[in-house]
């Protein structure tokens, strides 16, 4: 077995490995590196990005559309929510990105502070082996924590991409969420790979605030 073939073995073969690569897979030799995909060496990236969700019954149509993980728009100026709905709730979509820009799926978490909630932490396959759990870390009676073991494949729009939704109907004031890479299931603090989201909720709502990543 030539040295090349061995190093993907070994990739392969590591326990909980975090990644399971569309494209490529980072080579054992890569997985103590500096930076990069929680260990694994620097050839994935986090991108995180505000979606209305065109189309869909919990669509907000005050956020822009021209929104992706490769053009993402990560600040939103929302009204509140009225009080004990999600009428005007923000969709939160994200991926892990490779060096050629394929989409590549592996445990991850959207982690919510400041004002608002966590409305939403969706199956990525339904009845499938995949899961979702959504939880309150610091018992504030708000969900703060979405651990999705994978990207979604259901074989409708958003496959290969991680959703939650967030909703504020009370509090004002700027709501951060962080997305990362999480194969240990306790949130994005100590996680390399990682991308962020803020919304401002309480100020008129505004289709782009302009900042985006480019």
């Amino acid at each position: 077995m030539n040295s090349r073939m061995k190093r993907l073995v070994a990739t392969i073969a590591i326990p909980g490995a975090l990644l399971l690569g569309v494209a490529s897979v980072a080579s054992a030799d890569d997985r103590y590196g500096s930076g990069g995909w929680g260990g694994y060496g620097d050839n994935v990236r986090a991108a995180s990005y505000i979606n209305p969700d065109t189309g869909a019954a919990t669509a907000n149509r005050d956020v822009d559309p021209d929104s992706s993980c490769y053009q993402p728009d990560q600040r939103d100026s929302q009204a509140l929510s009225d009080p004990g709905t999600t009428n005007r709730n923000v969709h939160n979509d994200a991926c892990f990105l490779d060096g050629r820009g394929n989409k590549v799926n592996g445990p991850a978490s959207f982690q919510s502070s400041g004002v608002g909630f966590i409305s939403a932490c969706p199956d990525p396959d339904g009845a499938g082996p995949e899961f979702a759990i959504l939880s309150d870390t610091n018992g504030d009676g708000r969900k703060d924590l979405c651990f999705q073991s994978a990207y979604q494949t259901k074989g409708t729009a958003g496959d290969f991409e991680f959703h939650a939704r967030l909703n504020n109907d009370s509090t004002a004031g700027t709501q951060y969420v962080v997305w990362c890479s999480d194969n240990d299931r306790n949130g994005c603090r100590d996680e390399e790979v990682k991308d962020s989201i803020e919304i401002n909720w309480g100020e008129t709502s505004s289709s782009n605030d302009g900042w985006r990543r480019r």
